[in-house]
Order: C-alpha cells, then structure tokens, then sequence
C-alpha cells in the first residue's frame, strides 16, 4: 500500500489541512513517481484557496479535484476517454458566481509558489540521478569553457591597463606612407619629446631588451635588462617600491651608473632586504648602485629584471635612421588624441625638411596605449570566443533533445496533473525552474572547471605584451557566469517546457494515442540534432584548416637544420673585453673547446639565430645601381659569423666561399649574401665579386665585396618569407655576445653540461643562457597558432561527440516509439537487412540535413580566419570532403548502435507489452 504521506511545507495552525480520505484515495489511484509531485500542486492550491476564500470552499474544491481524476481514470478505463473528460471538466467548472472556483494559475503566483516548485524541482531531480548528473556534465562543459574564454577576452580586452589614469596613455609609433612599425630613432624621439605641445611627457623604452650579466654573487647569472628614459617611470604613474626613480641627472654620460631592479630580482638576490638599495651589483662587468625596487606586478611589454637609464650618446643612440626604441605618452588633462596627433604631425612635418635623407615620408602616429598592446590578441580572442559559444549552443540543444525524451516519460505525469487543474503556465513553469536548477548547478561546476581551463589557456596563450600570468576569479567572471546561466537555462529549457505545457489528459491517458505527441517531440528532438550536426561541423571545417595549415607550416624547410640542435648565448663583460682581439680570440678558442667535445658534429657562432632573434636590419644596394632619387634602398638582415656557421647549420653555400679566418680587420670588408638578395640587387649576373653599399650609420656607405652566395633562411618565422640576408666576419666587427649553435651526433641536450664547463674554464664569471634546442626555437615560434588549432580542435572535438549523442539519443528514441510497428515488421517476415535500413535512413537524412547546413555555414565562417591560416584557402575542398566523410563515418557508428537494437527486437515480447 502507499503511504498516505504528502510533501509540502509545514503548515501553521491556523489551516485546516485538506481532506485526508481523498488524498489517501488519490495517492491508491495516481502513479507511485508521480503522487507526490501531484498531491504536492493540490496541496499548495488548497492552500491558497484556503486563506483567501476559507477552508469550507477549499476543501469542496479539493473533493471535486479528487472525483474529477476519478472519472477521468474510469472512463480512461471503458475506452470513451476523450468525451467522459470533456463532461467531467465541464461539471468541475467553476460558476460565474463562485470566485473560489478561478483556476489558480490565472491569478498572481504568490512567492512561497516559487519556492515550492524550487522545493519538487530539485525533488524531480533527485529522482533521476543518471539523467541529472548527464545534463549537467554536458552544460558544465559548455558554461566553463565560455567562462574561462571570457575571463581572458576581460583580462585582455576589457580591463583597463594596472596604470593611473591609464586613459590618457598614447604608444607612439613610426609611419612610413602607409607602412607602420614600432620602433623610432632617439634622435626622433627627442624632438617629438620637446616639441610637442599636447604630452605631458613622452618617455622610451628599448625595443628590443637584452640580457645583461650580472657577477659578484655565488655564481655569474644572465637577467633580461633594458634601456629607459629617466621620465619613463613618472609616464606610467608608477612609483618604485623602494627607493627612488631615476634623476633627469643620471641620464648623462659622465653620471654614475644606476640601477632600478624588479621586485622578483629584488627577493632573489636580496631575499627582500631594504638595504638593496644603496647597494652595488656589477653589470657588464661594471659597478652599479641599486636605487629603486619597482613594485610586484609591475610589467611593460616585456619581462624584464634590470632597468638602466638611457643616455644621450650611450648605446642605440645618436643615429636618425636606426630606430630601436620604443615610445609612451601621457596626454594632458582635457587634451583628446586626435588633438595631440594634429601636434605631433606638425612637428613630423618640420623634421621631413629639416632631414629629408632619414625623414623623408616618415612620421609618427600616437594610439591609445590599450589599444596598441591588445591589437595583436583581439582577432584570436573573438575568434575562440565563438567556436566555445557554439560548442555551448551544441550542449543546450544536446540537453535540450534530452529533457524532450525524459519529457514523453512524463507525459501520464503532467496529464494527470493538468487534468487536475494545473494550467499550461503552471506546467511551462515548473519544467522552466527544473532546467533553471540544472543551470545553476552547471554554473557553479562550470566556474570551478573554468579556473582550471584559464591555467590551460593562459600556458597555451602566453599574453606577452600585457605580463598576464595569473587571472583568477573576478566579479566580472562571476556575473558572466552567472548571467550565462540563467541564458543557458531559457535556450535549453524553452523548448520542452513548452512542449510539457501542452498536455491534453484527453489525448495522453488514451492508451492508443501516444503517437501524436511522441510525433512532436521527435520532430523536435531532430530538428535540435540537425542543428548541432550543422554547428558542429562547422567547427571541425574550421579545425581542419588549421591542421592543414599547421601541418603546412611545420613541414616548411626553414633552410638550415633543427635536428639535434643546440643553441645558447654567450656574452663578453665589454669592460673586461674592450680589445677587439680578446673577444676574437675568446670565441675562436671557446668554438675550438666545444669541437673536441665527444658527441659534438659541428659549432658555429653568430650575433642573432634565425627565428630565435629579433630584428638588425639596415639599407644595402648596388653601388652601381642605385635607388631612383627620392627612394630608399631596400633592407638587409645583417649578421656576424664566425667561420664553421654555416657548416654547422647546415646552410648551404650555393656560389664563392665561406667568410675565412683571411677575412679580419684591416682586409677588405666582405660578405655572402644570400639568394634572395643577389637575385634581388644582381639579377641576371654572378654576384660573386660584385660590390655591396651599407648603411653603417655614418655619412657614407661601407662598400662590401661579395665572397659568396649562401642558401635562404626563414629569418623570423616559418610563415615568412625569407628576407634579403647578408653575413659579415666576425673578425671585422667583433660583438661582446654570440649565439652558438652545435651539432649534436646524439640528442642536443646531452653535451649541455660539457659546453658549459668549458666555458667556465675559460672565464668562470660568464654564464651559458639561452641554452635551447633549435626545435624548441622554431617550435615556440608557432606557439599562437598551435594555440588557436589545438583550442578549436578539441572544443570541436567536444562538439562531434555532444552531436553523436544526440543522434544517437534520437534514433534510440525512435527505436522506441516505433518498437510496436518493428516488432510487426519483423513478425511479418521483414529481414534483419530491411529493419536496419528503416533506423539507418532516419538518421542519416538527419545527418544530410545538417551536412548540407554546416557545409554552407562553414563556407561563410571559415573567411573569418583566413588570416591565420598558412597556404590553404578557407574553402579548401580537400578539407571540407575529408571533415564531411570523417563526420558521416562517426554518424554511421552513432546510428548502428540503436539500429542493432532494433534488428534485435522480439515481435512476440514487443506485442504483448502492447
């Protein structure tokens, strides 16, 4: 017997509960899964009806409920449903005269009424662990994903920069016509600095920083260092932690040297003792005192441990045409940019007459300081931002179709209950707060994997220019989640509350007349299958352009070798090796050393590592040739080698010869060139012999003679084109620092410790850094599009599989409905083969359906990321039949598993459960 418990809060006192006898009889007549949701709705209309029209006309209501359902259910029972509903309905309407008899939903729901659909909501739940705990997995997926891309995308392009009045700073930048490059000459910048009249300070920062040694601790360490102006820090607004900022004193040549250090070197080296300021550190070999600890956090576009004040006629200075630094600016108050640009145009327009030979076309243009350092995360961050919202589309949808399924379970439920007086409203409600609570425990799941996610993200996408490391949750991220929440929950939640809203007792407590609303829900449930069949593809079109692309990229010769490749770097003290000769014969007899090394192939020794190093380009042409007057001559890469370079990696020498040890101070300057640039200044004709003029800063060219032509190299990445290249002896410009680059007979990173004790026994106070293999190089080289192919890949890996599931959720659904019509097929004679191609049609014309779809939608989606793709067009028909057969393959699988069951049916079983 059941028990003639019900649900529902506690009552006060002063309500006389509703009659016991017909509860007990309904809770005989109702489903056993079913009676304490129901009796719980009669209980809360009583309720109601009790305290605002007295207990007498309640409990009369609740009597001609109770007789209501009987009647329906006898007459269920002789066959004649419909009619005999239909007069029982009429009889248990309220009169015009009787405003106790208004059906509740038709009136203002007061909140205690949220509260208990809250309360049987989480109850249906609880009920059907398997089915919640799915539904759920599924939207946490969906809703982390989304959180976690967007506290990024909020990270990067919606919080303001962690700098006072961050508004009103401007990076400045060099124009060239139409061409537009970062960095600008110090004799430039000293100009716009004192002309200007809209700045409230311009400050530079060296483009390119560099590490610098750093000896007199335990052992001898490489930090990253940079040049600033001494106005640089007042620019940003931020003050040192310790100490003090630089003096406009310290920025002349004959003035002591100083120092401003990170707080991270700061713990390092001084474990966090105030009196590391006033303290001398040696760098480069040189005294210097400590003045100033920047505060923790404290980041500008590179990560950088020694700050050093910029002097006038000290490095990377003095020369118009070679821009190697960096510009910030802070407007003044009330002045906008597009005021401060007018300024800066006219000062550009006086230094084109003043220096038309360096000046010439070339001007500056100031941009919001957030904008110029995000510009280059924006395309990748919206990007990726879409693909994980469609993977959350696909979940709604995927959970969607699931709720319509548990929903046609449910059908006697919310029969029965309407035709005890729930209204649509009421049911479309109860079914809407399921979905919300399925929501909102998605979210909170949703949060925690987003947390996890942004580790992911953040080690996939590493934000250099912003110094992001670490992002955490944040108001912003929780709102966003929460707001996705409930959205998820309307998206997901609309259809199939509609969908249960609709219940007619007549229709549904009729044994013989399910098929109607089964009908519906099938429609439904495949038209939300075509959908995710649709998006996902989609999204695999798109991630198979980008392995295509990868693959493309990482199967480009960068012209020298990678194999077992070490590279490291290696930096001369420039007060200790201030002769020439010692840095020559400290590199010749270190490269000598690591020779006899057992395992080593080959050594070679340049200035800057192609795809590891940084840009050092200057203007060279034909002597004999020169640019058309008022052109420039085009831009070399230039390099210093040492003999053995190219043996070492692997470059060919495709004419003359190498440099040779002949090639010193004192003998003719020479160079090889490289193909592209003999093609590009010798066309037609040998260029061994030929002469080459260089820009060297000075009033004339340095004329080169050319020894011979090496193989082209992808200088600065794979997906560039290699540049015009020449290379120089070290011997006629001997640098402090030099890249070496070994050939290894066996893995790279075995003879490491070798290298770096034979560098300690020829000076044990210089450090090996930089030590990497040359594929770790190229590899990080394409970090960002590995980022975008791998993130795209596996959310629409994530997509196929909810879109699986969801054909497979339909057609077992299908399998279902139509168990009654197989079981005569088959009793009839209908063969395995016949059985399988009814399941096998349905779900693969729901799967044409959305290919059709997809394949349209990718055709105009994939054009959004033609600029990150590496020699494949976005309509590339290869991929687009390759993803489509690879798609259909996977919905064949996740249709054989119901089709299987189907051939499997029992006609016998299958009709007497009819």
């Amino acid at each position: 017997m059941r028990s003639q418990t019900r649900p529902g809060p506690k009552r006060r006192g002063a309500v006389r509960p509703p009659p016991s006898l017909a509860g007990y009889v309904l809770s005989l007549l109702l489903p056993r899964r079913t009676v304490n949701e129901v009796l719980g709705d009669l209980e809360e209309s009583y309720d109601t009806r009790a305290k605002s029209l007295g207990v007498t006309a309640a409990r009369r209501w609740y009597w001609g409920q109770t007789l209501r359902f009987v009647v329906l259910l006898t007459v269920k029972r002789v066959g004649d449903t419909r009619n005999a509903v239909s007069r029982a309905r009429s009889r248990c309407q309220p009169s015009a005269g009787h405003p106790q008899e208004q059906p509740l939903g038709r009136r203002e729901v007061p909140m205690s009424t949220l509260i208990y659909d809250i309360r049987y909501a989480a109850r249906s739940l609880v009920k059907d662990p398997g089915f919640s705990f799915l539904a759920v997995l599924i939207l946490a997926v969906g809703i982390g994903a989304n959180v976690a891309m967007f506290s990024v995308t909020d990270a990067v392009l919606l919080r303001a920069l962690p700098f006072p009045d961050a508004e009103r700073l401007v990076l400045a930048r060099t124009t060239y016509g139409d061409g537009l490059a970062w960095n600008v000459s110090s004799p430039d910048y000293y100009d716009y600095r004192d002309q200007n009249q809209s700045l409230e300070s311009l400050a530079a920062v060296r483009s390119f920083p560099g590490p610098v040694t750093i000896t007199g601790g335990d052992e001898p360490e490489r930090v990253p260092g940079t040049l600033v102006s001494v106005n640089f820090f007042p620019t940003l607004g931020i003050h040192p932690q310790l100490g003090r900022q630089f003096t406009q004193e310290e920025a002349e040549l004959s003035a002591p040297d100083v120092v401003i250090v990170s707080h991270g070197y700061w713990q390092r080296r001084f474990g966090g003792s105030a009196d590391a300021v006033g303290s001398t550190i040696v760098v480069n070999s040189l005294p210097a005192t400590v003045v100033g600890v920047m505060p923790a956090g404290f980041y500008f576009r590179h990560d950088v441990d020694i700050w050093v004040p910029m002097r006038d006629g000290g490095p990377y200075t003095g020369v118009r045409r070679f821009h190697n630094w960096t510009l910030v600016g802070r407007l003044k108050s009330g002045v906008t940019l597009e005021r401060a640009q007018s300024d800066i145009d006219v000062i550009s327009a006086q230094l084109q007459a003043a220096y038309p030979d360096s000046n010439d076309d070339k001007g500056l243009r100031l941009f919001g300081l957030h904008e110029a350092l995000t510009q280059g995360y924006r395309d990748m961050l919206f990007m990726l931002m879409g693909a994980i919202g469609l993977v959350l589309l696909i979940a709604c949808g995927n959970v969607a179709s699931l709720l319509l399924a548990r929903g046609s379970g449910r059908t006697v439920e919310l029969s029965v209950r309407s035709a005890l007086g729930a209204s649509g409203t009421r049911l479309a409600r109860q079914l809407l707060t399921e979905s919300a609570l399925m929501a909102i425990a998605s979210g909170v799941f949703g949060v925690v994997l987003a947390v996890w996610l942004q580790r992911i993200l953040l080690g996939f996408m590493p934000l250099d220019n912003l110094g992001i490391q670490e992002i955490g949750l944040s108001v912003p991220m929780l709102v966003f989640a929460v707001l996705l929440s409930l959205a998820t929950a309307l998206v997901f939640g609309v259809i199939p509350a509609v969908s249960g809203a609709r219940a007619n007792p007549a229709e549904n407590l009729k044994g013989g007349t399910r098929a109607s609303a089964a009908g519906r829900r099938t429609r439904l449930r495949s038209s939300l299958v075509i959908l995710q069949v649709a998006l996902s593809l989609v999204l695999l079109i798109g991630a198979g352009l980008l392995i295509r692309s990868f693959v493309r990229l990482r199967a480009v010769d960068p012209g020298f070798a990678t194999e077992r490749m070490l590279t490291a770097e290696v930096a001369l003290p420039a007060a200790e090796y201030q002769d020439p000769q010692s840095r020559i014969l400290f590199f010749t007899g270190l490269l000598e050393d690591i020779r006899a090394i057992p395992g080593v192939l080959a050594v070679g020794a340049i200035n800057l590592l192609p795809i590891r190093d940084s840009y050092s380009n200057v203007r060279a042409w034909d002597p004999e040739n020169p640019p058309p007057e008022g052109t420039y001559p085009q831009l070399a890469e230039q390099r210093a080698v040492l003999p053995g370079y190219f043996e070492a990696m692997e470059i060919p020498i495709l004419a003359g010869r190498d440099v040779a040890d002949i090639d010193e101070q004192g003998s003719p300057f020479v160079l090889v060139i490289s193909e592209t640039m003999a093609r590009g200044l010798f066309p037609g004709v040998n260029p061994i012999g030929r002469q080459v003029a260089v820009d060297v800063g000075g009033d004339a060219p340095a004329i080169a003679d050319v020894i011979g032509v090496a193989g082209d190299v992808r200088t600065f990445s794979l997906g560039s084109e290699p540049p015009r290249q020449m290379y120089y002896s070290y011997r006629q410009a001997p640098f402090s620092g030099l890249r070496l680059a070994i050939r290894t007979q066996g893995s790279a990173t075995s003879v490491t410790s070798a290298v770096r004790r034979a560098l300690q026994a020829r000076d044990p106070d210089i450090p090996l850094a930089g030590v990497a293999t040359m594929e770790d190089v190229v590899s990080r080289s394409i970090g960002n599009t590995r980022v975008i192919m791998l993130t795209l890949t596996l959310f629409s890996s994530v997509a196929v599989f909810l879109a699986a599931i969801g054909l497979y959720s339909v057609l077992a659904y299908y399998v279902t409905q139509r168990a009654h019509e197989i079981g005569i097929r088959i009793a009839m004679g209908a063969t395995a083969k016949r059985v399988l191609e009814l399941v096998l049609r349905r779900g693969l014309a729901l799967v044409a359906a959305g290919l059709v779809l997809g394949v349209g939608g990718a055709f105009a989606a994939t054009r959004l990321i033609q600029q990150q793709l590496f020699n494949v067009e976005p309509t590339d028909p290869a991929t687009f039949v390759t993803v489509s057969a690879m798609f259909v393959l996977i919905a064949v699988v996740a249709c054989l598993v119901p089709a299987l069951r189907a051939v499997r049916t029992d006609p016998v079983k299958t009709l007497q459960a009819e």
